[in-house]
């Protein structure tokens, strides 16, 4: 395969496979040999050869989940049943984050699957307008989770200068990225904030830099958070979506929003991985423009074929051809992926965050927002929730922000709105990663 995935089509279809072909072979070969795809089998009352026939009866074929991943590895640790290469051939090793609590998922990639993610990758980020000529600040750890790394080859592949900055402080990264002419940054959301604030502090204004785009991650984000990022660093902002296990999805060149506020997409290409947004209730793909839970299968890994795999994160499917950019590929609505695990039980109600983030993050005016569950000395639940806006926002967005969140959750928030973005983003462990808008203090006096 060419290093840039723009080479393939993914047709038309809402369950693009591209190659089918080939993920047949890959399946029929996994079936005899992983003990997890043999289980994954007996659990759906299926033969490998009925599940392989045609993207119907794919479907037929029941998710793997992150227990499934973690109870397979710990049965053989460290890379359990699934492993179809001699340990010997394998070249990379990437864990997941552990932010879900339920522990680590163990992912490998053998010698040739790591020069295929690169290449791949590298075709993703050369779609994003990447040249040889760009300097690539990298804020993501290059540790055992999977994208730092990942970007690292992709840049790399493609030739650009990557400065592996993730493990210095925030004014060490300010002045790498100016002393070696940085033109991109990848970070979370947050971080980006953060870096704007340190480099205004140092005497530099964000825009003064020469960024021209921004990769983020991990978080969603309201629009008018986009444009006055875009404004501040006057630099375009993208987003790239991945996980530990090899799926993944990245802006195309129109970027995260338009200047008219329409959502851009995240693509992915048939030829790298078989991704389907599906309805949890029924496991039936979901129309263009609705909302569903992300599964997929990576195409590029012989050393652990996975199938099916859920993700737990819920996104907006954006089929091929729907993008203002023209693209073929499928791909999911920018700056709105959600976890659908996470949850908190608050005053007898179940609280999705998820449900927040589409609340808050859909009023006007709102750049961002953290939440606290908090409980009293008479041990009363307080719902408090603070958001970031910007400078000469009136005083009704706190009222706005509340009147949505009722309506979304049936909860009172006590909620308050704050411009100041030098107090609101501050150094805190492990700050490059993914960030936390919600803290469970219940316990302690608020």
């Amino acid at each position: 395969m060419g290093r840039s995935p723009g080479a393939h089509s993914a047709g038309s279809s809402t369950f693009p496979f591209g190659e089918w072909q080939a993920l047949r072979a890959n399946f029929l070969a996994a079936a005899s040999r992983s003990a997890l795809t043999a289980r994954q089998l007996e659990r759906s009352g299926r033969t490998a050869a009925e599940v392989s026939a045609s993207p119907a009866d794919w479907r037929t074929l029941q998710p793997i989940t992150k227990a499934d991943l973690i109870e397979d590895q710990q049965s053989a640790a460290p890379y359990g049943t699934r492993c179809c290469v001699p340990p010997a051939e394998i070249g990379l090793v990437v864990e997941s984050s552990g932010s879900t609590g339920q522990g680590r998922e163990v992912h490998y990639l053998s010698r040739p699957d790591t020069a295929r993610t690169a290449s791949g990758w590298a075709g993703y980020i050369e779609q994003m307008g990447v040249t040889p000529a760009d300097v690539v600040a990298l804020c993501f750890p290059v540790g055992m989770a999977g994208g730092g790394v990942r970007h690292l080859m992709a840049y790399s592949e493609l030739g650009a200068t990557v400065l592996r900055v993730g493990g210095l402080t925030t004014e060490r990264k300010i002045e790498a990225i100016g002393f070696y002419g940085a033109t991109t940054i990848v970070a979370t959301p947050a971080y980006v904030d953060r870096l704007g604030v340190v480099a205004e502090q140092s005497g530099v204004h964000p825009s003064e830099f020469g960024i021209r785009r921004i990769v983020v991650a991990t978080q969603s984000v309201s629009v008018d958070w986009i444009h006055a990022t875009e404004a501040l660093w006057d630099a375009k902002l993208h987003e790239w979506y991945g996980t530990s296990a090899g799926i993944a999805a990245f802006s195309c060149q129109g970027g995260m929003a338009s200047p008219g506020g329409r959502r851009g997409t995240l693509h992915w290409s048939p030829a790298i991985s078989a991704q389907e947004v599906i309805d949890p209730a029924s496991g039936e793909p979901v129309a263009d423009g609705e909302r569903g839970e992300m599964v997929g299968t990576p195409l590029l890994n012989e050393a652990e074929p996975v199938f099916r795999v859920a993700t737990g994160d819920e996104v907006r499917f954006r089929a091929p051809g729907s993008c203002s950019c023209g693209s073929p590929w499928p791909g999911v609505e920018s700056g709105t992926i959600r976890r659908l695990d996470a949850m908190f039980k608050v005053k007898g109600v179940n609280l999705w965050p998820a449900t927040v983030d589409a609340a808050v993050l859909g009023v006007a005016d709102v750049l961002d927002y953290r939440a606290r569950i908090a409980q009293g000395a008479d041990k009363r639940e307080r719902l408090l929730l603070t958001v970031l806006a910007p400078d000469g926002v009136d005083d009704a967005l706190s009222e706005r922000v509340g009147s949505a969140l009722r309506e979304a959750t049936g909860l009172s928030f006590e909620v308050t709105a704050v411009t100041d973005r030098s107090a609101w983003h501050h150094e805190t462990a492990g700050e490059s990663s993914k960030a936390k808008r919600w803290a469970d203090e219940r316990g302690s006096v608020a």
